[in-house]
């Protein structure tokens, strides 16, 4: 019997990756835990500093600690795959859930019970502010996963091609010297890059929970809207 690589087991969709781990014991949970945290943790620092609660405390401290009380409940996740909802908006949910229990232990603490019956107010839209804080993180995630397949792969200069072309818009007639190849391979090797990058920002749509018909439209929105 031959010995199975990681790439021969890696499901084809960051959907399915979450599955199949949510389902491989502690070890799988605590590695899409760690997914999780890697993406969604400037959205929720964003939602919160838009809101009302912000005297709750450091918005790294009140995230950590949402994630630390969430994620460590085995039905956490089992529930938002149940649901059918954007993983996004699941957090989103449960954290402002978060933030009111946390409101309500301090009021505890402070005899203020006046404040536990205060809504949450948020300065603006939240759903807003957080998709374009998710717009920003699955970005640069998808940037880091692209970058690792491409060095896994042997493909480190087409990925420093293709940053120093797309992000800082140097043209491949320069490139082609600093890297010794001609400009027509220098673009070809950009695009690979490229489609490394695309393709991962198609799994990190679809773990957040993006249906398949509207991953392309999600893809043109990052396209169409600054990201940072």
């Amino acid at each position: 019997m031959t010995q199975q690589t990681k790439q021969d087991v890696f499901p084809p969709t960051m959907s399915t990756w979450i599955a199949l781990r949510m389902s491989d014991g502690v070890e799988g949970r605590n590695e899409v835990n760690r997914h999780i945290m890697a993406v969604y943790d400037w959205p929720l620092r964003v939602y919160f500093m838009g809101t009302s609660e912000r005297w709750l405390g450091e918005p790294e401290d009140i995230v950590g600690g949402f994630f630390a009380d969430r994620l460590s409940r085995s039905e956490f996740l089992h529930e938002w795959r149940a649901s059918g909802m954007r993983l996004r908006r699941w957090l989103m949910n449960a954290f402002c859930f978060y933030l009111m229990e946390m409101r309500r232990a301090r009021a505890r603490d402070r005899r203020a019970g006046e404040l536990e019956h205060e809504p949450i107010v948020f300065n603006g839209s939240p759903e807003a502010a957080v998709d374009r804080a998710f717009r920003v993180s699955l970005v640069r995630e998808a940037l880091r996963v692209a970058q690792e397949s491409c060095e896994d792969s042997g493909l480190a200069s087409h990925w420093n091609i293709f940053v120093a072309h797309y992000l800082t818009g140097r043209d491949y007639a320069d490139l082609s010297r600093e890297f010794v190849v001609t400009p027509e391979r220098a673009a070809v090797m950009a695009r690979t890059a490229a489609r490394k990058f695309r393709a991962a920002v198609r799994e990190l749509l679809a773990g957040d929970g993006t249906p398949d018909q509207e991953v392309d439209q999600e893809i043109l929105s990052l396209i169409e809207e600054p990201t940072s």
